[in-house]
């Protein structure tokens, strides 16, 4: 119903009885309407009423026709006027006074407007004007109109205001139910902060518009009900307000403000029932407008600057502000009452909860993008830690290369000369002279290898290739490479093979012997003077796996200490270092060789009495008899003797290799880099070019390369690699290249024969 209707006074439309309405001024203040002739009615001048302790009754009276009682029998007051009591000609319309929070069971109209009857007095066919009398008792201000209506009229307007207050209230419940689900989705709390103030905002739009008189069956009213249900639902705005405008972030200082602000209204709440109702609109009022005018202000400056969240924020809020102010001025009768006066603040918090929705969804649209925005830092970060460590390794693996290379070419001189000094006549002084310096160079050359291979082992690189070997030579070569350290403390050294370890299987020995000489380096190591070190061999059958233990007597592993064993440079007590001697690679070492045989090692049992560990690894049935290798003896009895190109840079080396081929009886040519290799392939044929890879001017690899596609005499002649760089990418690199076997420093003679005979014979 439009506005301008309500000024009509026709049959039309609705009657404005404010102009021939009276109101008692005089000393009066009783249940019962004063005398018809009594001094004191004087003509209504204005329709806002005040709740004063002096004046409990407000007494109205007006005339009206027959025909106007019977064409427009209800009368219409404002909703929020309170204890109404409607007389004609002395006669009550109404058992009880008819207030808005009255139950609709106990109301004339079950409607929040009060539509009092006027047909229910039988009026006197004689008697043509009529007076009303309207008593009302205010427990606050009150600014009312007085309309008559006819029932079409009273029927359309309170299904249209009913439909009204509960789609408005609708819109707050399905905001509040949908950010409930994006709480369950999302988890995030202050999606739950939004419901709350949804409920609060919820019950105190119910309380506005009377619709909770449908649910709520209240006999008596406190107009301190409806003021402490704002007060509630503005305590949980603050705190909705600090999220949506993040103050936390951009305000600091008010975001603790905030808080003591709240506190203060919870504080409220709970002295209100000791309150008077004026000091408690004081104090919420004092609160309220402090919150209504604080927020806009803070939101301004963000909306200026692009925050999205504050450009929703001032969209619903100023709506709200304005509801606020025009119901204040209604209030204080600034301006005329209006029976929409209930809807302004409902409306108003509508539409606010609506644009929070969305001011709230463009703020976790920002706090994902802030998310991402870290999440692709921290990415960045990630990937440049990830090239820093690429680039750590790569000159962690270029350094050992350099390391392995630089200490590998010595030892192979070291070597090559202690074979070429084996067979020479020599005293026992120098005999004995002879086998120390072996054997320190054979422990030197397998702690080198050790440490490289672990570093492989770190980056997976360690392959094994698995071939035909026999267990039982594999014991007798560690029997007698530990048998004089053992003896030299002494320490009894047995070495059993159960009879049902078949005599030949398919695995990578040279690996599994790494495994074994770490594990009984150690047990011989720390195992005292006198005690006993017992390597067995069985076979597991259901597995296919090689089961061999390695018990010892020594002081065995601390309990607190033995996870730690198989740590990298870690032993056992920390001054065992010292102690013993090593750099704590003996068992990470076995545990890194074991997995790349797809076996494992434990530890059995650890006590004072000794330790017992235990390795276990798959083998593969050998089930004919391989072939013999090619003897030394058949390489050395070629005729005419094969040609071989040494290639190496160190003169040293190289003299050494072609020495020792000389002892075979091989004929060698000496170059000292790739450029002269290759002039010296494209040249003449060779039976066998031994290769070194690191070397100036053009390396081993790249000289391979070359004499593939360039030497015509040369493309199937066998190219061995031997190089002091023993990594295992680079021995993929050498076979990549062209090279047809990788061997590295220092190379044994017996080596050297075995690659002869493997590689020469059958060409």
């Amino acid at each position: 119903m439009s506005a301008p209707a309500f000024a009509a006074d026709d049959a039309s439309g609705f009657l404005d009885l404010e102009a021939r309405m009276e109101v008692f001024e005089g000393d009066w203040d009783r249940s019962t309407r004063p005398a018809q002739a009594r001094d004191g009615w004087v003509p209504l001048s204005t329709t806002s009423f005040r709740a004063q302790d002096q004046r409990q009754f407000i007494w109205l009276r007006t005339e009206l026709t027959r025909s106007e009682l019977t064409s427009k029998p209800w009368l219409l007051l404002h909703p929020y006027a309170q204890n109404v009591h409607v007389y004609i000609d002395g006669e009550a319309t109404t058992a009880e006074p008819v207030t808005y929070w009255s139950h609709p069971e106990r109301r004339p109209v079950p409607h929040h407007f009060l539509a009092i009857p006027l047909d229910t007095v039988a009026l006197d066919p004689q008697v043509d004007e009529h007076t009303v009398h309207i008593r009302i008792e205010p427990h606050m201000h009150i600014n009312t109109f007085f309309y008559l209506l006819d029932d079409r009229e009273l029927v359309g307007e309170l299904t249209f205001h009913t439909m009204l207050a509960f789609a408005l209230l609708a819109i707050i419940v399905i905001m509040a139910v949908y950010n409930l689900f994006l709480y369950f989705s999302v988890g995030d709390k202050v999606y739950l902060i939004y419901v709350a103030a949804s409920l609060a905002t919820l019950a105190y739009s119910a309380l506005l518009t009377n619709v909770q008189v449908y649910f709520l069956d209240v006999t008596d009213f406190s107009p301190k009900i409806g003021f402490v249900a704002g007060l509630g639902s503005l305590i949980l705005h603050v705190f909705l307000f600090q999220r949506l405008l993040d103050t936390r972030k951009h305000y600091p200082r008010i975001h603790k403000i905030a808080y003591g602000l709240s506190a203060c209204g919870i504080a409220w709440l709970f002295t209100a029932p000791l309150l008077t109702f004026n000091v408690l609109l004081a104090g919420w009022m004092a609160i309220g407008y402090t919150v209504y005018l604080g927020a806009l202000i803070l939101a301004c400056p963000l909306a200026k600057n692009g925050y999205r969240p504050a450009r929703y924020f001032l969209v619903g809020w100023i709506p709200y502000l304005a509801a606020i102010v025009l119901t204040s001025f209604e209030y204080a009768s600034l301006i005329e009452p209006t029976n929409w006066a209930s809807y302004f603040v409902p409306a108003a918090l509508s539409w606010e909860m609506a644009l929070f929705s969305l001011a709230l969804a463009s703020r976790i649209t920002i706090l994902r993008d802030e998310r991402d925005a870290l999440q692709a830092r921290q990415i960045r970060v990630s990937e440049n830690a990830r090239k820093a460590l690429e680039r750590s390794n790569r000159i962690k693996d270029d350094f050992l290369n350099a390391v392995s290379h630089e200490l590998r070419t010595p030892l192979h001189t070291i070597q090559g000369q202690l074979d070429l000094l084996r067979e020479a006549p020599l005293n026992g002084e120098q005999s004995e002279a002879f086998q120390q310096i072996e054997r320190a160079n054979l422990r030197v050359t397998r702690q080198v290898g050790g440490i490289l291979d672990f570093v492989d082992a770190q980056g997976e690189k360690l392959l094994s290739s698995p071939q035909v070997f026999e267990p039982q030579s594999l014991f007798d070569l560690l029997d007698s490479e530990f048998r004089e350290a053992a003896m030299a403390k002494p320490v009894s050294l047995t070495f059993r093979l159960h009879d049902e370890v078949p005599a030949k299987v398919s695995m990578d020995g040279l690996m599994l012997e790494k495994v074994l000489y770490q594990l009984i380096d150690n047990a011989v190591k720390f195992t005292p003077a006198g005690g006993q070190v017992l390597v067995q061999g069985s076979v597991q059958p259901d597995d296919s796996a090689l089961r061999i233990l390695v018990t010892d007597t020594g002081p065995g592993i601390p309990e607190d200490q033995r996870e730690k064993v198989f740590q990298a440079f870690i032993q056992g007590e920390a001054g065992l270092t010292r102690r013993y001697g090593g750099v704590g690679l003996g068992l990470p070492l076995a545990s890194s060789l074991v997995s790349a045989l797809g076996g494992q090692v434990q530890l059995v049992e650890s006590s004072s009495r000794g330790t017992t560990l235990e390795v276990t690894v798959p083998y593969g049935d050998v089930h004919q008899a391989g072939t013999d290798e090619p003897s030394s003896e058949r390489a050395e009895s070629f005729n005419p003797a094969p040609r071989i190109l040494v290639v190496e840079d160190d003169a040293a080396n190289r003299m050494i290799i072609r020495k020792q081929l000389e002892r075979i009886g091989v004929e060698s040519e000496g170059v000292q880099n790739g450029h002269e290799a290759v002039e010296a392939a494209m040249n003449e044929a060779w039976d066998l070019i031994i290769m070194d890879c690191q070397m100036p001017i053009m390396d081993g690899i790249e000289a391979t390369r070359e004499i593939r596609q360039k030497a015509a005499a040369n493309l199937d002649t066998p190219i061995i690699a031997v190089t002091a760089n023993a990594s295992e990418s680079f021995r993929r690199q050498c076979l990549t290249a062209g090279m047809d076997d990788y061997y590295t420093k220092p190379l044994r003679l017996k080596q050297l024969r075995d690659i002869i005979a493997q590689n020469v014979t059958n060409r």
